[in-house]
């Protein structure tokens, strides 16, 4: 055991040192599953099994870096309570895997159980969701609750730190020669600012940080709470639609594009009260309406047809396309059946 323990110790720190180098390794592996599917027996179920993995072996090694970078400096989840992050966690874990889960459920219990455990997941998802923006400053949830590092910015960030920390020790070497603006206490040790160095009246702030977090929470309108409320319950709306009128009829593809729109709109009312991330995280809403052009019925009466017609114009027209666009359309029945690929949100 305490070798095991080793070993991970030392793939930490290797991770925390290359990340440019695992994320390499992490494409390879998304890539291995997609090669995967349709060539060999239960290939779905495998290919989604490899696909679940090379997510999570991401999710991971994000961890990994994040913890070494938040040992330097605060990181906005560590500044979260610890129920709060972890139900993250969690919820970012089970969105990682839900198509695996559904697929392996299908399998094993039938279209009943399928049905079945699409519910729960999604139940627990909305309720986590919700815990969450009640007890945390999240005023948007992204999906997944965690996003994937930037790591090529993080690689520029790392490198602009080390130039700086290089150009702070030469104008160290130099302000030290100077007055120095600062003491150290004589017990604690703890570097302490004296008053001639403190920055002008006009840039000072006097608040404490858990204060502005507290009052900006406070004053977050209400359309928008309303808006992401309408966003977090819609799986269920559409679930309860889907039981009420079918998988494929129009009256559940109109409830779930009308709750979608509403949410939307509620938001882009108050953009002008959204940090950039949260403009983000909407952006990415609006982009995902494109999934509603291959979800059913729209996509049986329009799509479809559409599409067959471009993969086969490939084919004949583009040299290597074949390997590609013929693998995609063997595929895209699977991928129309399995829920999660098209309603996970």
């Amino acid at each position: 055991m305490d070798k095991l323990k080793g070993m991970l110790k030392a793939y930490e720190e290797w991770v925390a040192r290359n990340p440019d180098v695992v994320g390499d390794f992490e494409t390879t592996a998304k890539w291995v599953s997609y090669f995967i599917a349709g060539r060999i027996s239960s290939s779905n179920v495998l290919s989604e099994l490899v696909y679940t993995l090379s997510n999570m072996l991401v999710f991971y090694n994000d961890r990994i870096i994040d913890g070494e970078r938040s040992a330097k400096e605060n990181s906005m989840l560590r500044l979260q309570s610890k129920l709060c992050y972890r139900l993250k966690v969690t919820l970012t874990t089970l969105e990682y895997s839900e198509v695996f889960i559904e697929i392996s459920a299908r399998r094993l219990f039938g279209q009943t159980g399928k049905w079945l455990l699409i519910a729960l997941i999604q139940v627990f998802k909305a309720a986590g969701r919700l815990f969450i923006l009640r007890h945390s400053t999240s005023d948007i949830i992204t999906s997944p609750p965690i996003a994937s590092l930037n790591r090529r910015a993080l690689g520029k960030q790392r490198k602009t730190a080390a130039a700086g920390a290089s150009a702070a020790n030469d104008d160290a070497n130099v302000i030290q020669s100077q007055h120095s603006v600062t003491f150290q206490l004589k017990r604690s040790g703890r570097i302490i600012r004296k008053v001639e160095g403190a920055p002008p009246i006009q840039y000072r702030d006097f608040n404490l940080h858990v204060e502005n977090n507290e009052a900006a929470k406070a004053q977050v309108p209400r359309q928008l709470l309303t808006a992401e409320y309408l966003y977090i319950s819609k799986p269920l709306i559409h679930l309860a639609a889907m039981g009420l009128f079918g998988r494929r009829s129009w009256k559940q593809y109109m409830v779930a594009l009308s709750v979608d729109l509403y949410s939307i709109h509620l938001y882009r009312q108050r953009r002008h009260l959204m940090s950039k991330q949260q403009k983000l995280e909407l952006s990415r809403r609006c982009i995902n309406l494109m999934y509603f052009l291959v979800r059913s019925p729209f996509y049986e009466s329009y799509t479809q047809t559409r599409l067959e017609r471009l993969l086969d114009l490939l084919v004949r027209t583009v040299p290597l396309a074949k390997m590609v666009s013929g693998p995609l359309k063997d595929y895209i029945p699977q991928w129309q059946s399995t829920y999660f690929y098209l309603w996970s949100t």
